[in-house]
């Protein structure tokens, strides 16, 4: 006698159903996987730009740095101390926008008579002070005594020292008195 088994289960609607939808869920799951990989691939070559980037960054950053110090070096020679501690100066006064060239011409225009002119104005350092040479012209000497006196009444000039004082008889202008002075120019002290 033969005794025959089916242990094959019955087919039921799920199975079915499944059956159905695994060949759309398997593509969907592949093109998944493939976007994925693209992604994988896409962000990998940007981790190795911004890697490359940060590198050469780095990189510049050290020529840089030894530049710096090849500089340093370069300004501790004795030849180069004075040069260094006069631009340190006048970047400190740059810094602090102590020294401005028009605020100086406007200050000695206010100080100026309404019958006398500037002829000349050069600034020189004498160590840590800042000494303005002044060359004034007028028409009379009440009005460079007036001038010279505003001068020295000034909070932000000292030590005014006339070097030259004379009269012009010939030329263009006949009568004029003209000096040159000098004096510490202190910016701020206004």
């Amino acid at each position: 006698m033969r005794i025959s088994l089916n242990l094959a289960f019955a087919e039921s609607s799920r199975d079915r159903y499944a059956l159905a939808w695994a060949i759309p869920a398997t593509l969907v799951g592949l093109v998944g996987f493939v976007l994925l990989g693209v992604s994988v691939i896409r962000e990998f070559r940007e981790y190795r730009g911004a890697r490359r980037q940060v590198a050469e960054v780095q990189q510049r950053e050290n020529q840089l740095r030894t530049q710096g110090a090849a500089i340093r070096q370069e300004l501790e020679k004795p030849e180069f101390r004075e040069l260094l501690r006069q631009a340190r100066f006048v970047n400190t006064l740059i810094d602090q926008k102590r020294l401005s060239p028009t605020e100086l011409a406007a200050r000695l225009a206010d100080l100026l008579p309404d019958q006398a002119r500037l002829t000349g104005l050069a600034l020189t350092w004498q160590g840590e002070d800042l000494v303005v040479r002044l060359g004034v012209s007028a028409k009379s000497e009440e009005d460079i005594e007036s001038f010279l006196g505003d001068l020295e009444d000034a909070t932000d000039f000292k030590d005014v020292t006339i070097i030259n004082q004379g009269f012009q008889e010939e030329g263009t202008q006949p009568g004029q008195v003209s000096i040159a002075c000098t004096a510490r120019y202190l910016p701020g002290a206004r």
